[in-house]
C-alpha cells in the first residue's frame, strides 16, 4: 500500500496535523486520501490518555495491527505520519514550529486560546509564514460566549437544536442521536475550507485562517429545520407517525424505509400493497394517524425482501432496506460502491476499513498507509528535518519527545 501509484489531487500539499481529535483527524483523512502528505503531532504515549498505552511508538512493529487499539482513529488516521513531540516542551515547540514552516497548511483541534499559549497559533506562525493556511476547529468557535467551554459534540448538537428535531412531538424531550455528527461535519467543512483557502492562495498568494465551529457545522446539517424556524413557522418532526414517508417492520422483524412525497410514487405505494383507496386519504390530515396503522398493519404481512421486490416491481414505488449497522457491510449497493476496503500493515495482518465517498473518476482517492502508530515516524521526520543521528538520539532521551 505505500506509495501513491498516480497523481492526485492534493499531491505535493503538506499538511500538519496537532492533536488527536475526531473532527481534525476527519478532515485530514480526507486530505491524505487525496494525495497530501499529512504528517500528525501526537502526545508521547505515556501522556496522552485517550489512547491505550501499548500503542506507543514503542509497541514492536511485528504485534502492529490495521485495528491496533481504536478503530475508529485507526480508520480515520490512514493516509499521514506521526511524530510524538510534547508541546508542553520548548524543545517540542521548536520542532513543531520547523514542521510548520515546512508545511502549506496546519489543521489543529484544541480549545481556543491554548495554541496561543503554545506559541503555535496562526498569528505567531503566519509572521514568518504568510503563505500558510490554517485551520481550528473547536466546539463553539472562536468567539460567542461559549467560546471557552470545554466539552464534545452533543453539546454542540445540542445547541444546535438537533435533540430538539430528534425528541418525541407528544413529550418533546430531547433525544441523543446514534453517530456524532458535528464532528464529522466540522470536519468535512475543515476540509472544505481548506480547499478553499488553498485556491485563494493559489490566486494571490496569501494564506489566511480559518475557524470551524462544530455546533455551527451542526446547524447546516439541520438546514430545512433551522430555515422554517427562523420564519416562525411550525417546524414539522420525522419522528411523528407518517404514512407517507416512514419506517416499517416488516413480518421477518426486519424494517424498510418509505419516502413515497410524490404523489405518484404514493399512488403507486398504495397499489402495490393492495389498497388504492388510500390514495387520496393523504390529502386528508384527521386522516392521518389512522392511515398509519392501516399502512403499518399491511407491511406487517410479508417480509422485508418481498416488499423490496413488490415496490420496485410493476408499480415502482420508493423504499429501502433499513439495515443495523453490522448488515451495512454486506449490503449489495454499499458493496458495490466499494464502501468497504481491505487492507494489511507490512506483516501481513488483513483488516477492513471505510472506503472513499468521494469518488474522483480520474484522480480516485487511495489507501496507501494505514494508521501509524503514535510516534511511529518520529525518527525519520527529524532527519528530514536535517537532524543528525547524535542529535536525534538525545531529542529521543528528552522531554520534548518523551514528556
Amino acid at each position: 500500500m505505500r506509495g501513491l501509484s498516480m497523481s492526485l489531487p492534493l499531491q505535493g500539499v503538506k499538511v500538519l496535523e496537532i492533536g488527536d481529535f475526531l473532527p481534525t483527524a476527519f478532515c485530514c483523512m480526507q486530505l491524505g486520501d487525496f494525495g497530501a502528505e499529512v504528517i500528525r503531532i501526537q502526545a508521547p504515549a505515556k501522556a496522552n490518555k485517550g489512547r491505550r498505552a501499548e500503542q506507543g511508538a514503542k509497541v514492536p512493529a511485528e504485534t502492529r495491527s490495521p485495528f491496533q487499539t481504536e478503530p475508529v482513529f485507526d480508520s480515520t488516521g490512514r493516509n499521514r505520519k506521526s511524530i510524538s513531540l510534547n508541546l508542553k516542551d520548548l524543545g517540542g515547540q521548536k520542532i513543531a514550529k520547523e514542521l510548520a514552516a515546512q508545511c502549506d497548511v496546519v489543521v489543529e483541534g484544541f480549545r481556543p486560546g491554548v495554541m496561543k499559549r503554545l506559541g503555535m497559533d496562526y498569528e505567531s506562525l503566519s509572521r514568518y509564514h504568510p503563505q500558510l493556511v490554517y485551520c481550528s476547529v473547536t466546539l463553539f468557535g472562536q468567539n460567542g460566549p461559549y467560546r471557552d467551554w470545554p466539552g464534545h459534540d452533543p453539546m454542540g448538537l445540542g445547541v444546535a437544536g438537533l435533540f430538539h428535531l430528534n425528541s418525541n412531538p407528544d413529550d418533546n424531550i430531547p433525544k441523543l442521536l446514534g453517530t456524532p455528527i458535528g464532528d464529522v461535519t466540522a470536519g468535512l467543512h475543515a476540509s472544505i475550507g481548506i480547499l478553499l483557502a488553498l485556491r485563494s492562495k493559489d490566486a494571490t498568494g496569501a494564506g489566511q485562517y480559518i475557524d470551524i465551529s462544530m455546533t455551527d457545522s451542526s446547524l447546516d446539517f439541520s438546514i430545512l429545520s433551522s430555515v422554517q424556524a427562523l420564519q416562525k413557522t411550525t417546524v414539522p418532526r420525522l419522528n411523528r407517525p407518517n404514512p407517507i414517508s416512514g419506517i416499517w417492520e416488516t413480518s421477518d422483524g426486519k424494517y424498510i424505509c418509505t419516502t413515497n412525497i410524490e404523489p405518484h410514487h404514493w399512488a403507486n405505494f398504495c397499489k402495490s400493497i393492495g389498497h388504492e383507496s388510500f390514495i387520496e386519504l393523504r390529502y386528508d390530515r384527521s386522516k392521518r394517524e389512522e392511515l398509519f396503522k392501516m399502512v403499518r398493519e399491511k407491511i406487517l404481512t410479508r417480509t422485508q425482501q418481498e416488499w423490496l421486490s413488490i415496490f420496485h416491481g410493476e408499480h415502482e414505488s420508493q423504499a429501502a432496506p433499513v439495515n443495523t449497522i453490522h448488515e451495512v457491510f454486506s449490503d449489495p449497493q454499499v458493496l458495490a460502491r466499494n464502501m468497504v476496503i481491505n487492507c494489511s500493515d507490512e506483516n501481513g495482518k488483513s483488516g477492513q476499513q471505510l472506503g472513499f465517498s468521494i469518488k474522483l473518476e480520474k484522480t480516485p482517492a487511495q489507501l496507501h498507509t494505514i494508521a501509524p502508530l503514535p510516534g511511529a515516524d518520529t525518527n525519520q521526520i527529524l532527519k528530514n528535518l536535517g537532524y543528525k543521528d547524535p542529535a536525534i538520539e538525545e531529542l529521543m532521551k528528552s522531554a520534548a519527545i518523551n514528556g
